[in-house]
Formats: structure tokens, C-alpha cells, sequence
């Protein structure tokens, strides 16, 4: 019987619930090491509590201290300890100079820039975010990363952008942020509108939600009857607030178009995301990643947008640049502009067959992803192999 350690002190709720999903098998124990707020958020998410074990940091307790009783746990009946986010900032990191459990270390890299191919930053009106930036690469790059045994990412592309680009030379592994759950039922219910999401907060340097508003512009002066469209976000800074504005306008136009103030209650989320017929995403490929580093969504950064098409079994719209995997792309569209992403969306209204179809394949794709599937990876890769790392 192995045992197997999840740290998580930072957020990622879901990934940690995923984790501990995979790593549950007949043959582990899980331990799982975090903070008592982000326990009662994965509360949410957990059926069978007593599957593991579970260690909080106390109220009174510094992340230093909690790290040490970790690091105890870790030397005296850990076999391995996957560490799913690490804070990248010079006010954080230091916590971390002192953490040595002798058991196996997996990390789990986020932004394969920052960690593996930082380039310094300068920008003299951010001076405190650019000297962090460059700092805290130096430190995760030339400290923190050479002391884990492994390293994991969530998206396939980004371990080949590390092997090609990087001189990184130990095991890569493939744990993804969420999996298809086959025990929850899909909503195979056919709308009477095809109904459109967009997961995420509404943020400029994340999204370009622009493009996304011109089409569906387009779309309501001639389709109003036939489609809805949610923004399943909240409004972040000036750009947020303007693109609520003008989607408001175009609620009182009568166009179906609903939008959210204020975060958006889990349970209201999921319900909608079920009923939908498409997630889109209109990413900005370039984004920032750790600081002022650059990083590229599906190069260097993974995306939960891809995740929440696999765990709903939706079909994915995504900007034609975005690195889809290929396990999704039968049941992915991609757009240059909004003239092209209104005339493809046109051909799915005009055509319930063809919806039908699609949604076939998304489905047909999300198993892929199925627990078992990535159980069996985990057992086979890492957990057989673990006195290998």
C-alpha cells in the first residue's frame, strides 16, 4: 500500500479535488494537506470524506510551522507528495526554503515560462512587480525547481513546448486540472434555444470578449428567437464594467443575453453550463503568467476552459491560434473574427442535426478523460514507478 501526499495552500479547489480523485486507488492512502478554508470549498465537491485523510493548518498556525509538521508527516509515512500550486512571489516563496520531506516530490508547473525559461522583465512603471517577477523566476528556476523529483502540468502541449524548448531532463507526467465524471448525468434534453456560455471572470488580459460581442451582435438582429448567450462572470476593472455595459444595452434591445455583477453562485453555474449547447472562450493567447512573464495558453499555460468542456461534455469555441488538444478537436470550433465565428454559429443554428452531431463527439471525447482512464495512467507512470523518480 502506498502512501500518497496532496499539498494545497494556495486555491485550485477543483484541481486538488482531482487529485485526490485520481490518486484514490485500492492499492493508496491519501493524505491531503491544507488550509481550513479551502477544505470547506472542496467540501462541496467531495462524497466520501472518510476515503482519506486530512491534515488542516490551524487558525494560530504560520505556513512556516505548517510546512515543518508537514515535512514531519512527509519523513515518517509519506511515499509521495504531489505539490499542486506554489505562490510565485518573493513575499511567498522564502516559506518554502525550508521544506525537505524525504519523501518523493511532484510539482505541479502551471506556466512553463516562469519556472523553466524565465526572460528578465523591464518595466520602469511596475518597478515592485517587475523586481518580484525577476527574483522570484530566479528562485523557482534555480532553487525551488531542482529539489522536486518531477514535475507535473495539466495540459499536454505544455510538456512538449518543455522538451522541445527547455534542457529540463526528469519525468514530465500529464495529471489534468479536471476529468469527465461518467457517474454524473449529461443533459441530452434538446433547447428549445441553443444556448451559448462564457466561463470566467471578464478581465482584459485574460479574454477578448470584444470579438465574441460583434458576432452574437450580429446574430441576435437576425436569430433573437433561437439564442441565448451568458456571460458566467464577473466584471473586472474598467474593461469589465464597459463590456457589461454594453451587453446591458443590448438587453434592453431585447436581445438574450444575461450577465452577472457579482460572482456567480456554484450551484447557478453549473445548472447553466449543463443546459448549454456551447462553452466559448475567447482567450487571448498571449497572456501574463508569473508577474510580467509572458506566457501562451495552450503552449506554456494550461486553460480550465478546456477542462470545463471535458467534465460537461460540451463543445468547445475557441480563437483559431489557441493549441487544442487532440482529443478534442472533433468536437472544437475555431474562429479568426467575429464576421468568421458568426457565420460558423450560424450553421449550427440553422441545422439541429449537425448540433446534434457535435455534441455526440463532445461527449464521445469527454470519456477520454473518464477516471478510470487517468487512474490507470497515474498507477502505470508514476505510482509503479515512484522509487524511480
Amino acid at each position: 500500500m502506498k502512501e500518497i501526499g496532496i499539498l494545497e495552500v494556495h486555491c485550485h479547489v477543483k484541481f486538488l479535488h482531482t487529485t485526490m480523485k485520481i490518486c484514490k486507488t485500492k492499492d493508496t492512502n491519501v493524505t491531503v494537506f491544507t488550509t481550513k478554508y479551502l477544505f470547506s470549498r472542496l467540501e462541496n465537491y467531495l462524497e466520501n470524506k472518510e476515503d482519506y485523510n486530512v491534515v488542516l493548518k490551524k487558525d494560530n498556525e504560520g505556513l512556516n510551522s505548517f510546512l515543518k509538521r508537514v515535512e514531519k508527516i512527509c519523513n515518517e509515512k509519506i511515499d509521495l507528495l504531489l505539490i499542486n500550486t506554489l505562490q510565485v512571489s518573493c513575499f511567498y516563496l522564502p516559506r518554502f526554503f525550508g521544506f525537505h520531506p524525504r519523501s518523493k516530490t511532484i510539482m505541479t508547473v502551471h506556466t512553463a515560462n516562469a519556472w523553466l525559461k524565465p526572460k528578465p522583465v523591464f518595466k520602469l512603471r511596475k518597478l515592485i512587480r517587475t523586481i518580484d517577477t525577476n527574483l522570484s523566476s530566479f528562485i523557482v528556476s534555480k532553487i525551488i525547481l531542482p529539489r522536486f523529483d518531477a514535475i507535473n502540468v495539466i495540459y499536454p502541449p505544455i510538456k512538449d513546448y518543455i522538451l522541445e524548448e527547455t534542457n529540463y531532463n526528469k519525468k514530465i507526467f500529464t495529471l489534468p486540472f479536471n476529468f469527465f465524471d461518467e457517474t454524473r448525468e449529461v443533459d441530452k434534453k434538446e433547447n428549445k434555444k441553443i444556448q451559448f456560455v462564457i466561463p470566467g471572470q471578464i478581465e482584459e488580459h485574460r479574454r477578448e470578449y470584444k470579438v465574441i460581442i460583434d458576432a452574437f451582435e450580429k446574430l441576435f438582429n437576425n436569430f433573437n428567437e433561437k439564442i441565448d448567450l451568458y456571460l458566467l462572470g464577473y466584471p473586472v476593472g474598467n474593461y469589465g464594467k464597459q463590456i457589461l455595459k454594453r451587453c446591458k444595452r443590448m438587453k434592453k434591445k431585447g436581445y438574450n443575453i444575461f450577465t452577472f455583477d457579482t460572482f456567480v453562485p456554484e450551484g447557478e453555474y453549473n445548472e447553466i453550463i449543463l443546459k448549454s449547447d456551447f462553452i466559448i472562450s475567447p482567450i487571448k493567447i498571449k497572456t501574463r503568467g508569473m508577474g510580467e512573464i509572458q506566457e501562451i495558453y495552450g503552449v506554456t499555460k494550461g486553460s480550465a476552459v478546456v477542462f470545463e468542456a471535458i467534465q460537461y461534455a460540451k463543445p468547445l469555441v475557441v480563437p483559431y491560434k489557441f493549441n487544442i488538444i487532440k482529443e478534442l478537436k472533433s468536437s472544437t470550433l475555431k474562429y479568426h473574427d467575429s464576421n468568421d465565428l458568426a457565420k460558423i454559429l450560424i450553421e449550427f443554428i440553422d441545422d439541429r442535426k449537425k448540433l446534434l452531431d457535435f455534441k455526440t463527439a463532445a461527449l464521445k471525447n469527454s470519456k477520454c478523460f473518464s477516471l478510470d482512464i487517468l487512474q490507470e495512467y497515474f498507477v502505470k507512470e508514476i505510482l509503479d514507478k515512484v522509487d524511480e523518480l
